[in-house]
């Protein structure tokens, strides 16, 4: 003969699997047990196995989109926001404007020398003429 299945209480699953009101309330929206909860504590040897708790709310985040007890992130005040785009914005014009001129800076300045221009001697006053 086989065992008589037990009937654990949500109390006794509580302790076992170290839950709170939350976790209690997600799992019962989930249509869980309390045996099932008990059942599914991993043992040592069942390493890849999310504690109850973490595999609980891992369900209700993706069954309902959230999960109880958790506080929402404010969002981003308007003014914060149009802050960023402008720096945002006003780092790719920067970008692009030291790209677009990088050939018109003097050798010199850039720390390298291009391959179709020739180095002139350091001793040389017309490097600055702009002509």
């Amino acid at each position: 003969m086989g065992k008589k299945p037990q009937h654990h209480g949500w109390p006794e699953a509580k302790k076992l699997c170290r839950l709170n009101q939350f976790d209690i309330a997600m799992a019962k929206r989930l249509g869980f047990q309390p045996d099932a909860l008990i059942r599914a504590i991993p043992s040592p040897q069942q390493k890849w196995k999310l504690p109850v708790k973490d595999w609980v709310r891992d369900l209700h985040r993706e069954r309902f989109g959230e999960v109880l007890g958790e506080k929402p992130e404010p969002p981003i005040p308007i003014e914060n926001r149009e802050e960023a785009a402008r720096r945002f914005e006003q780092e790719l014009y920067w970008g692009d404007y030291a790209e677009r001129n990088a050939d018109s800076i003097p050798s010199d300045t850039r720390g390298n020398t291009s391959p179709g221009r020739r180095s002139e001697p350091a001793g040389d006053d017309d490097r600055n003429v702009p002509f």
